[in-house]
């Protein structure tokens, strides 16, 4: 079936494409306590590309959370508090931080330094690709963390896969259990998008990443509602936050071409440029078709406010308590006023 479906796919987009090439089209100008205590939004934040506050300030209203990915400093989380929204310090790391009880140690202080002394409401892990041989000692790492934060009064947070396919269903493949981090952590990040990951220009290390497996959006309204489905069974709905993409891929369809992430809505190419749209209805997100200057034709996949409109439907059919972004500064307007307009429905 999903071979099936993948065809099809792949049928469409060069019948568009063919189309496109033949008619050369010209581009179209076309709280914590308040309203978020409805259905909350658990964002992330990439501080270096937030330059100023304001933009908090304009959504304060229905931001609950901020997973910050930086060093702002304590006025910066005071002003967050003042605003009533929670802040958590973003993390990362390799083996390095959690393969021994020393190591464990030493990553658990500094999170509780940070904690205690920045004033973080709590933690939000977002290590990834693990070697899969590292599930019991991972699963003790969080055990430790959760219990020192929580003996403080502060939160841990982890940014986990998306896994609704067969082949990807197994937990072994992984370098956590679920069933753990549904025992141990507050909240659990849903990452529903990197369905396709487009690889980087030329560069080995996007290239190379186990999801570059072809041409494809990052996310699709039915592959992230299947992703929360997987979570739903294997952990508490009040802890899960369906973490949305803010991002689109963009791919080059030539012989050596490549993709890119782009943190845009729309193609970001010169005026003028013959442009093409469809709306691909099983996904549920928007597909451009442009030609370079160098006239090298482009495929584009969107995420933008249309297909946030359709993942917020999974948020209600699948009565989720919270979603967020990666990331808050490149969400558009257009998907706030959506997100504002589904909100003032509930």
């Amino acid at each position: 079936m999903r071979m099936r479906l993948r065809l099809a796919r792949q049928l469409l987009h060069w019948t568009m494409l063919t189309l496109f090439l033949a008619q050369s089209i010209p581009a179209s100008g076309q709280a914590l306590g308040r309203q978020k205590g409805r259905k909350r939004v658990d964002t992330w934040l990439v501080l270096d590309e937030e330059k100023g506050f304001a933009r908090i300030e304009q959504y304060a209203d229905i931001l609950n959370s901020l997973s910050i990915f930086g060093n702002p400093s304590k006025e910066f989380i005071y002003r967050c508090h003042q605003l009533q929204i929670e802040v958590y310090q973003g993390v990362s790391g390799n083996a390095s931080a959690i393969d021994t009880p020393a190591h464990r140690q030493d990553t658990l202080g500094e999170y509780l330094q940070a904690c205690q002394v920045q004033g973080y409401d709590g933690i939000d892990l977002d290590f990834e690709r693990l070697d899969p041989s590292l599930q019991d000692t991972y699963s003790e790492f969080l055990r430790q963390t959760s219990s020192a934060l929580h003996a403080i009064g502060k939160k841990l947070s982890h940014s986990v896969s998306c896994y609704p396919n067969a082949d990807r269903n197994s937990t072994h493949k992984t370098f956590y259990y679920p069933k753990v981090v549904a025992e141990t952590c507050d909240l659990i990040r849903v990452m529903c998008y990197d369905m396709y990951w487009a690889p980087g220009q030329g560069d080995p290390q996007f290239i190379d990443h186990p999801d570059s497996q072809g041409i494809g959006p990052t996310s699709s309204y039915p592959w992230a509602r299947a992703g929360m489905l997987f979570w739903l069974e294997r952990a508490p709905r009040e802890k899960l936050v369906m973490g949305l993409p803010a991002y689109s891929n963009d791919y080059a369809l030539s012989p050596h071409g490549s993709g890119k992430q782009v943190y845009a809505s729309k193609p970001q190419i010169q005026e003028g440029t013959p442009t093409q749209a469809a709306w691909l209805w099983y996904d549920r997100l928007s597909m451009y078709l442009y030609m370079e200057r160098d006239g090298i034709p482009h495929i584009f996949y969107a995420s933008d406010s249309e297909s946030t409109k359709a993942h917020l439907e999974t948020v209600d059919e699948l009565n989720l308590p919270a979603f967020g972004f990666w990331h808050f500064s490149s969400v558009d307007e257009a998907t706030w006023k959506v997100i504002r307009g589904w909100l003032n429905k509930k």
